[in-house]
């Protein structure tokens, strides 16, 4: 059952309901699959890469306006993704061509139910105006779109929004010294309303700040700082959820295991909510490059 329907006609299942929560807001810590350090540097034309993610997120508590509302929710997202990138040369500039494809299990202990199955798709890709592979400057300007593809779209399903989302994104990367970059993104998504429900949802902006340590070529070790503002939910004219105030921390390491085969172990955490759930999460990738 779709959260916002929960809370609106059904008072005695407001408890479900927060519980529900991660459902909308888990989207935007995996469906949309963050930009990581390094995402925004270029690649040589003709190169191509598969990206397989393993994530989990869990949280307990859920937040309104600031404030702690509901604990003990146990609530568990165990997700795949699946993602192919061509880099091809358009005119004077590259571009990557993308597609992903999520797929995964969420967890609502509080309703005691299981949900699985495949997500939205999204696809599209990167033109970068400033791609300096010697000086290590990139600078690319990013449109993806989520199609309401997934399985479960009028259940509540966390990798199913069923609604179309645009998301533009721009991101400039920079080896300022031997062993240091920095990488600095800036993203808006917008929503179609809700197919179910015509539930709307204002933008949300995005920042992501990634400070990465080259302890060598092969290897580097980053710290990231997110942080997300707006994406309220209304029915009907009517506030379902708080706008958006929330950061992340996250910590990367990434390393390559044979040529060709990068590995990367990264750990997540909320570390300001205003509204959804307080979250923490691992995340493996594997990036095959051909």
């Amino acid at each position: 059952m779709n959260p916002l329907f929960c809370a609106q006609f059904r008072p005695e299942f407001r408890s479900l309901a927060l519980a529900c929560g991660l459902v909308a807001w888990s989207v935007s810590a995996v469906a949309d699959v963050k930009p990581d350090g390094g995402d925004y540097q270029a690649a040589p034309p003709g190169t191509d890469l598969l990206v397989v993610y393993a994530q989990h997120h869990s949280a307990d508590s859920q937040y309104a306006r600031g404030s702690k509302a509901a604990g003990n929710l146990d609530l568990g997202l165990d997700v795949g993704l699946l993602r192919y990138v061509h880099f091809t040369r358009w005119g004077d500039y590259i571009v990557d061509p993308q597609v992903i494809l999520p797929f995964g299990q969420q967890k609502v202990g509080l309703a005691d139910s299981r949900t699985s199955g495949i997500g939205d798709v999204i696809f599209g890709g990167t033109l970068w105006t400033i791609a300096d592979m010697d000086k290590g400057e990139h600078l690319g300007w990013s449109v993806f779109f989520a199609a309401p593809s997934g399985s479960d779209k009028n259940q509540g399903f966390a990798l199913s929004n069923n609604r179309w989302a645009t998301d533009l994104q721009v991101g400039y990367v920079r080896r300022f010294a031997p062993r240091w970059s920095v990488d600095l993104i800036g993203e808006v998504e917008f929503y179609q309303n809700q197919r179910d429900t015509g539930a709307r949802r204002d933008p949300l902006l995005q920042t992501h700040a990634h400070l990465r340590y080259h302890l060598n070529d092969a290897t580097h070790f980053g710290v990231s700082y997110r942080h997300s503002w707006g994406a309220q939910d209304s029915l009907d004219g009517v506030a379902q959820t708080n706008r958006r105030n929330n950061g992340n921390l996250t910590l990367s390491a990434a390393t390559f295991l044979a040529p060709g085969l990068q590995g990367m172990l990264q750990y997540s955490y909320d570390t300001q909510v205003q509204d959804g759930p307080l979250t923490r999460g691992i995340q493996a990738r594997l990036v095959k490059i051909f």
